[in-house]
C-alpha cells in the first residue's frame, strides 16, 4: 500500500476521463451496465470503454487495448473476471492510471487464494503509482461532476458523503434519502479496502466542501488501520459531522475470550468506544441513520439536554416524551410562567406542563405550532423542542387557516423560530415520509421531519451528542517516554504469567503492589504472614492460570498463624498436581482493604492496537460489566471524557463517606500499564483485578500478563 495525496482521491472523484473494462458490444455485461450508467448520470468528460470484441456500445468506441486510447488514461472501471483482473489494472497503470475501482469479487473474501491474488495484485500497481477502491465493491459517485460508476440508477443529489463497506446497505441509504428532503454528495464502496483505506475517504470527504455531513457503514478495518481511521475522524468531526453504524456486532466472541478484559472489549464494544473518541456519532439502528443524519444537516447543536415537548395529540405527547427520555434528553416540567402563557392560548382542559398538547384547536390557526414552542424556547429553561401533531394534506387535505395560511405556507414557520433562536426543533407527523410540499417547506426551513417518534427523539439525542463532540481536542500524540523492555520477556514462552511475575513486572513501571512473598512451606507462610501483618491471603500461583479465585486458588481472610497453616496444608493438598509444575507455587500477600474494586486492563487489537479497558473490578467485573474502553495514544482530558460520561462517573464519584477515586492516579495506571505492553512486543494483554481503591491509594492485589512469545523491542 502506497500514501494517497489529495490530489489523487482528487483525481479519484474528480477524474479527466473514464475507462470501463468490460464493455461488450453484442451482450449484457457489468461494463456495459455501468457505462450506460455513466453516460445517463451525465458525466461530461471522456469515457472510454475496453473490451474483447471492438465495436461500439451506446454510440461508444469500444477499444481491444488501453494502449489503444488517445490520451493518457486517469480513472478505470475494471468488471471483467478474476483471472483477468490484475492483468488489466497493470496495463492500467503502465499506460498512466492514477486510480483503478474493481467491481470484480472472489478475492480475498472468498478464500486463502484469492487474498493472495488481490495481495499481489495492489502490490503490483502500486509500485506503478495506482491506487484502488475495492475490490469486490459498487463503485463510486460524485454529485458535483454527476460521475456515477455505480450500477445504481437515478442517485439523488444533495450533500451527504456516504462511505460504506456494504453495496446493500448503501442502496438502502441511497434510496430512503429522498424521503428525508436530501441527497447524496459523494459515495464510495469501499469493498474488501485492498489499498484505500476508510481513514483516507474520510480525510477526502471531510475537505469536500459539497460535503456537508459523513455517514459511514463499517463493518471492519484494516488491521493496524484503527488508530489512523481515529486520527481521521476526529479531525473531520472538527469541521462537519460524521455518523456511523457499525455492522457484525455480535457478541460471540465475549464467551470464547480467555480473560475479563478480553470479554469486556468485544469488538461491539472497541469500535463504540473508538467513534466516542473520534468524535462520531454512533447509530445503533439502519432504520435511525438518515433521521440523525437530518438532524445533523439541519439544525444547530444541542446547547443541554432540556426538551420542551409541544403541539396537538393525547397519545403523541406521551409517545413523544418517552422517546425524548428514552434518547437520553429530558423532559422537565415547565415553571408557573410558562404554564400561565400555555393557559392564555389553551382550553383548561388541555396538559400544559410539559409536554403540551394543544388540543385540536391549530386547525383554525396554524401558527400556534410556533407560538407556543416559542415561549418555553425563549428561556434558559429549554435548548430544544419536538414540536408534533397531524400536520398537513394526509389530516385535512386544502386546509386554509383563520390567517389565511395554508399547511405549506405555515411549514416555515419552526424554521424561522429555529433561526431566530438557535436552538433545534424538530417535527413529528405521520404523514412526513409522503412526498408533499409541505413537508418540502418545512425542510427547506431548516426543521426536520420524521414519521416516527423514536426517531424525533433519537434524531434530537445526536444534537446534543454533536455539540459535545465539537469541543474535541486535537488527538494525544504517540507515546514518547517508554520504558526499556524486559528481558524476562524476550525468552518467555506463550501463556500467561503468575500474579507475581506480573506484580513484578507492573512496579517496574511505578504500579503499586500488595506486599506478598513465595512461600513453600507452612512455616514459610506463617513468618511471611507475620511479617505482613494480619489478615493475610495465600495464593497458588498457578502458571497459565489467569483466574485462581474460580478454581478455589484463593483464601482470604487469614487472621492468625493456625488460618494460615491450616490454609497452606489445604491447598498444598488440593493443588498437589499443579505445584509439581515448574514456574507454579504458593504465595502470601498482605490482605488490603478499600471502599471499591476497579479493573484495568489493556490488550492488542488487530485493528486498533492498543486498548485499554477501566470499570468495576472484583467479583462484580462480569456481573457489573460497567466499563470505558479508549484508544492509545490518549491523554487524561480523554480518559477525563470517558469516565464522566459513562455510569462509571458515580461509582468512581465520593459516596456515603468515602473519597472519590484519585483519577490522576487513575490516569497514570493506565498509562504506565500501556507504556509497558508497548515497550514489550511479546505482551499480548495486562489484566490488573481489582485494583482496590483505598482513602487515596490505589494498590494493586491481583494481576496477570498474557505473553503470546514475541520479542521485545
Amino acid at each position: 500500500m502506497i500514501g494517497t495525496s489529495v490530489s489523487q482521491l482528487d483525481s479519484l472523484f474528480n477524474p479527466k476521463n473514464v475507462v470501463v473494462f468490460g464493455v461488450s458490444p453484442t451482450r449484457a455485461s457489468g461494463g456495459n451496465k455501468i457505462l450506460h450508467e455513466l453516460h445517463d448520470g451525465g458525466f461530461e468528460g471522456p469515457v472510454y470503454a475496453i473490451g474483447r470484441s471492438e465495436g461500439e456500445f451506446e454510440g461508444t468506441k469500444i477499444y481491444a487495448s488501453i494502449k489503444d486510447l488517445p490520451e493518457v488514461p486517469d480513472l478505470v472501471f475494471s468488471a471483467v473476471g478474476i483471472s483477468r483482473t490484475p492483468q488489466a489494472l497493470i496495463d492500467a497503470a503502465e499506460a498512466g492510471a492514477r486510480n483503478a475501482i474493481v467491481f470484480t469479487a472472489g478475492f480475498a473474501e472468498m478464500s486463502l487464494d484469492g487474498a493472495e491474488t488481490q495481495r499481489q495484485m495492489v502490490k503490483d500497481v502500486n509500485e506503478r503509482g495506482m491506487r484502488v477502491v475495492g475490490p469486490n465493491c459498487m463503485g463510486i459517485f460524485h454529485a458535483k461532476n454527476s460521475l456515477n460508476l455505480t450500477d445504481l440508477n437515478g442517485i439523488p443529489k444533495g450533500s451527504i458523503g456516504l462511505i460504506s463497506q456494504s453495496g446493500n446497505i448503501a442502496h438502502t441509504l441511497i434510496d430512503a434519502a429522498p424521503d428525508y428532503g436530501m441527497g447524496i454528495g459523494a459515495f464510495v464502496s469501499v469493498g474488501n479496502q485492498a489499498d484505500i483505506s476508510m481513514s483516507e475517504y474520510v480525510d477526502y470527504m471531510a475537505d469536500d466542501p459539497s460535503i456537508e455531513v459523513i455517514v459511514l457503514y463499517v463493518e471492519s478495518l484494516q488491521d493496524g488501520a484503527g488508530l489512523s481511521f481515529v486520527n481521521s475522524c476526529r479531525r473531520a468531526a472538527r469541521k462537519k459531522p460524521i455518523v456511523a453504524i457499525k455492522g457484525g456486532v455480535t457478541n460471540g466472541g465475549r464467551r470464547a475470550a480467555a480473560s475479563h478484559t478480553a470479554r469486556l472489549s468485544a469488538p461491539r464494544d472497541i469500535y463504540a468506544a473508538a467513534f466516542a473518541q473520534s468524535g462520531v456519532i454512533q447509530v445503533e439502528s439502519l432504520d435511525h441513520v438518515l433521521a440523525v443524519t437530518e438532524a445533523l444537516l439541519r439544525c444547530p447543536t444541542l446547547k443541554s439536554d432540556r426538551i420542551a415537548v409541544v403541539g396537538s395529540g393525547g397519545g403523541h405527547s406521551t409517545i413523544g416524551a418517552d422517546s425524548v427520555e428514552l434518547a437520553g434528553l429530558a423532559v422537565p416540567q415547565f415553571e408557573q410562567h410558562v404554564v400561565d402563557f400555555m393557559s392564555e392560548h389553551l382550553p383548561p382542559w388541555a396538559p400544559m406542563l410539559n409536554p403540551v398538547d394543544m388540543t385540536g384547536g391549530f386547525t383554525t390557526d396554524l401558527t400556534m405550532f410556533a407560538r407556543l414552542m416559542e415561549y418555553p424556547l425563549s428561556t434558559d429553561a429549554f435548548d430544544g423542542g419536538l414540536s408534533y401533531g397531524l400536520y398537513g394534506q394526509g389530516f385535512v387535505k386544502d386546509l386554509v387557516d383563520a390567517n389565511g395560511l395554508t399547511w405549506e405556507t405555515a411549514a416555515p414557520l419552526l424554521g424561522t423560530l429555529q433561526k431566530k433562536l438557535g436552538k433545534p426543533i424538530v417535527f413529528y407527523t405521520p404523514f412526513a415520509r409522503r412526498s408533499s410540499p409541505e413537508f418540502s417547506a418545512m425542510r427547506q426551513a431548516g426543521i426536520p421531519c420524521f414519521g416516527s417518534l423514536p426517531e424525533a427523539g433519537i434524531a434530537l439525542a445526536s444534537l446534543r451528542t454533536r455539540a459535545l463532540m465539537t469541543e474535541l481536542p486535537e488527538l494525544a500524540g504517540e507515546y514518547s517516554d517508554l520504558p526499556d523492555s524486559s528481558p524476562e520477556l524476550t525468552a518467555h514462552a506463550d501463556g500467561t504469567l503468575t500474579e507475581v511475575a506480573s506484580a513484578k513486572l507492573l512496579e517496574q513501571v511505578g504500579i503499586k503492589s500488595a506486599p506478598h512473598r513465595l512461600i513453600s512451606t507452612a512455616k514459610e507462610a506463617v513468618e511471611a504472614a507475620d511479617g505482613f501483618g494480619y489478615p493475610v491471603v495465600l495464593k497458588a500461583q498457578l502458571k497459565d492460570v489467569a483466574h485462581k479465585s474460580e478454581l478455589g486458588g484463593v483464601r482470604l481472610g487469614l487472621r492468625n498463624a493456625g488460618d494460615v497453616a491450616a490454609a497452606f496444608a489445604e491447598m498444598e493438598t488440593s493443588f498437589k498436581d499443579e505445584l509439581a509444575q515448574e514456574g507454579s507455587s504458593l504465595s502470601v500477600a498482605k490482605q488490603i482493604s478499600g471502599d471499591r474494586e476497579l479493573l484495568v486492563g489493556v490488550r492488542k487489537d488487530a485493528a486498533f492496537g492498543h486498548i485499554a479497558v477501566v470499570g468495576i473490578g472484583g467479583l462484580l467485573t462480569e456481573v457489573a460489566a460497567r466499563t470505558i474502553i479508549l484508544v492509545a495514544p490518549f491523554d487524561e482530558a480523554d480518559f477525563r471524557r470517558a469516565i464522566e460520561s459513562s455510569p462509571l462517573s458515580d461509582y468512581f464519584a465520593e459516596w456515603r463517606g468515602n473519597p472519590a477515586v484519585d483519577l490522576d492516579a487513575l490516569y497514570e495506571i493506565v498509562r504506565s500499564t500501556l507504556k509497558l505492553c508497548m515497550a514489550n512486543e511479546s505482551i499480548e494483554s495486562v489484566e490488573i483485578n481489582p485494583l482496590i481503591s483505598s482513602g487515596q491509594d490505589l494498590v494493586a492485589v491481583d494481576a496477570s500478563i498474557a505473553v503470546g512469545g514475541g520479542t521485545g523491542d
